[in-house]
């Protein structure tokens, strides 16, 4: 056998070089920007699929914003993400289970962004006014809230659907309740209802001005914002003004 200098290759080994340069060169055209960014070529099975399906996610919401949910189709979610059929329903049952992780990531971001608040906001004061004005600003798209509208519409008509959906709730219902526990203890209020119950009136009044907007930027001559932030102080008292009172009334 002859020796091989180094850094000098073969004429087979040259042609492998270019082979897996070639693959390279595909891999990368398959994939988009963000997903390179301190990405290893080669990546574990794990790791491949954490990718496919953070892909497919992002697909299926610009899938469902563009056509809505019910018309969006799973090859069309798989063509978006520049994947097959079959790598779909590797990773997904079924087109509600994909809504429903994607409904998951949404509020966990919420959860997050209320969280980031307390633990930047070092006083009461700062806290509430960043609380109240995060609650009159989030708005989500009208897009959006067909498509949730879309699927609670269909979660009706499946026990199943249902039971994860509510589960989903449960989980924000319980963060929200749990920030304003500790932040009634902080101040030093005692609420006029319970942490719960202010929790799930202010999802009500957010969601029932979220369907109000799909129709009007304003509701009785009341810009969305505006509403959303007299909510917001009707239900959650500012220490400056209640401090040893409750919020009743």
């Amino acid at each position: 056998m002859v020796p091989v200098e180094a850094g000098v290759l073969t004429a087979d080994a040259e042609i492998d070089a270019k082979k897996t340069t070639a693959r390279a060169d595909t891999w990368h055209s398959c994939v988009t920007s963000d997903t390179l960014v301190n990405m290893k070529l080669r990546m574990s099975r794990s790791e491949s699929q954490q990718v496919t399906r953070r892909r497919l996610i992002e697909a299926a919401e610009r899938v469902f914003v563009r056509t809505g949910f019910d018309a969006a189709g799973v090859e069309e979610i798989a063509a978006e993400a520049g994947y097959s059929r079959g790598a779909f329903y590797s990773n997904f049952a079924s087109k509600d289970a994909l809504f429903l992780e994607l409904a998951d990531k949404k509020s966990s971001a919420t959860r997050e962004e209320l969280g980031a608040i307390f633990r930047e906001e070092n006083d009461w004061q700062g806290r509430f006014a960043a609380a109240r004005e995060w609650y009159a600003n989030h708005v989500e798209k009208r897009r959006w809230t067909v498509i949730k509208a879309e699927f609670n519409l269909r979660a009706l008509r499946s026990k199943a659907l249902r039971k994860r959906l509510s589960a989903l709730w449960e989980e924000e219902l319980k963060t929200y309740a749990a920030l304003l526990d500790q932040y009634f203890l902080e101040v030093g209020l005692t609420p006029g209802e319970d942490p719960r119950t202010i929790a799930v009136s202010l999802l009500a009044t957010a969601q029932g001005l979220e369907m109000l907007s799909l129709h009007t930027d304003s509701v009785l001559g009341c810009d969305m914002a505006s509403m959303r932030r007299r909510a917001f102080e009707r239900l959650v008292p500012n220490p400056a003004e209640s401090k040893g009172k409750t919020n009743r009334g």
